[in-house]
């Protein structure tokens, strides 16, 4: 009789003991590299949208245009909250929505450090006159002033009101002059950003048709610039013989006085700490910097990852709830600033007063 060897019930406990724990190797290695994967293409993704607005923004600011007349040439506003536009649509979940201007992980303007610092639910309105290089083939071609203004708002990314919603950055930009229509340009709208200027300027009428000077307040959907983006902030400075002076956040000082940080505000503006409004105007003995067109701007844009995208909308939306015990304004910010990346500049301004 001829004998065969079989497996034991040991050594068949012994090989899937191995299997099982080469193939848990196996997955821990997979996941890992995955999940390095979707964080550096997260991380690209995010840089890649940065760096398109900040190189934008370096052009627009080295033809950043300032003339001694007394009207406001560069203004930025923290925005109390999210109405400026008239297009912010809100989270299906308003309590699961990033939070106001009081929660102190959206507004604090004070930190020490440029990638801290937080401009409010909706971030800064940035608002200047550059000048746009062409052809100068014709009138509509013209090497010339035009406004500009950047902000966020939360809306949806199609005309469609089912399509999904999304932080996004706009860009506005007047034309020129006026169109052979009769619609308005920069030349015709003036050369006034001033929100309280009486009586008020085209640009602070609401309209939302590319290239009308209203469009400044209410970009249309052509006009978003970035996609993602949760914070968008600026500090201003000028130069001093002891080094840069922060002029925007800033508190009132008098000139050579100590330079004083900016304050977390929730007031509306025009409070001195959220509003910095750039003209030639003879400044107040206490208040010497609270008009100086800047010589240096640092930029900073808080970008959210497509996964992070993705998180936020199912936090706002109700699908991802808060964990027990854990306030939902803090369950927004630690979804955001796990799956967000800040990008800063700094961007050095030519223009000088001129008559």
């Amino acid at each position: 009789m001829r004998w065969t060897r079989s497996f034991t019930v040991i050594e068949l406990l012994v090989a899937a003991a191995l299997t099982a724990l080469l193939a848990a190797l196996v997955l821990a290695a997979v996941s890992g590299l995955l999940n390095q994967w979707n964080r550096a293409t997260g991380r690209l993704g995010a840089a890649a949208q940065a760096r398109l607005v900040l190189d934008q923004l370096d052009q627009d600011l080295q033809g950043a245009i300032l003339r001694t007349d007394g009207d406001v040439w560069l203004a930025v506003t923290v925005l109390p909250g999210t109405g400026l536009s008239g297009q912010w649509k809100p989270a299906a979940v308003a309590a699961q929505a990033k939070p106001g201007n009081t929660h102190p992980r959206t507004l604090n303007l004070a930190a020490p450090l440029l990638e801290e610092a937080r401009f409010g639910v909706a971030g800064v309105w940035l608002r200047y006159f550059t000048t746009k290089p062409d052809t100068n083939a014709d009138a509509a071609e013209l090497s010339a002033p035009v406004a500009v203004g950047w902000q966020i708002i939360r809306r949806n990314v199609t005309a469609n009101s089912a399509s999904p919603q999304r932080y996004l950055l706009f860009r506005a930009e007047v034309r020129r002059t006026r169109t052979p229509g009769g619609a308005p340009g920069t030349f015709e709208a003036g050369y006034n950003l001033d929100p309280a200027a009486e009586p008020a300027t085209p640009y602070m009428n609401a309209n939302g048709t590319a290239g009308d000077p209203g469009n400044l307040l209410r970009p249309p959907l052509g006009a978003a610039f970035a996609d993602h983006v949760i914070d968008f902030g600026v500090r201003l400075f000028v130069r001093e013989p002891g080094g840069l002076r922060l002029i925007f956040p800033a508190q009132p000082a008098a000139e050579n006085a100590a330079p004083a940080g900016g304050v977390l505000s929730a007031a509306a503006p025009p409070s001195l700490e959220t509003q910095h409004l750039a003209c030639s105007v003879t400044p107040a003995a206490g208040d010497y910097y609270r008009h100086a067109f800047p010589d240096v701007i640092d930029v900073m844009l808080r970008v959210l990852t497509e996964e992070g995208a993705r998180t936020i909308a199912a936090c706002e939306s109700g699908r991802l709830q808060p964990p027990g015990g854990v306030a939902a304004g803090d369950y927004w910010w630690t979804l955001a600033e796990a799956n967000s990346y800040v990008f800063t500049a700094r961007i050095f301004l030519q223009s000088h007063a001129s008559p």
